[in-house]
């Protein structure tokens, strides 16, 4: 969503092309619906973060899974990842949704927008353990915690 639109659907195209076996990039062949459903979802969760006292430097966030998934990481084949630290990045710049927040939005579910400190207090009450938050909080075996970063670090 950082893309011009323009720029948008011809790298989606890319990699629709690049992976045609891979179901994670199926998104890219539909890019035409999928879209407009993240741009819905970007500006949702911006909504709610900026209310929760956010104060976002971008329109539309990078988005991420906190810690590891190997659900995502099966879908998207591959081993790779970029590490972030939490501690580095300012809370106003931050926002988490438990579960993914397009697909959430697409399904008919707001999803819950927390900030750091939020987020963190869910963590601490389930023993300091993310696995337990998600199991708590999604109970399902594809539960992870969305990142939304808002600033180019």
């Amino acid at each position: 969503m950082n893309l011009p639109e323009e720029e948008a659907f011809r790298v989606a195209a890319e990699l629709a092309d690049k992976h045609p076996d891979t179901t994670s990039f199926g998104r890219f062949a539909d890019f035409v619906n999928y879209y407009p459903a993240r741009k819905k979802a970007d500006e949702y969760v911006r909504e709610r973060f900026v209310k929760l006292g956010g104060r976002p430097k971008l329109m539309h966030p990078y988005s991420f899974v906190l810690g590891e998934c190997e659900y995502l990481r099966n879908w998207f084949d591959t081993n790779d990842k970029l590490v972030i630290d939490l501690s580095d990045v300012p809370d106003d710049q931050v926002s988490f949704t438990p579960g993914d927040s397009c697909a959430l939005l697409i399904h008919g579910e707001e999803p819950a927008v927390l900030t750091k400190a939020m987020l963190l207090d869910g963590i601490r009450a389930c023993d300091g353990s993310i696995e337990e938050y998600c199991k708590k909080n999604l109970g399902n075996i594809y539960a992870y915690v969305e990142v939304q970063l808002w600033d180019r670090m």
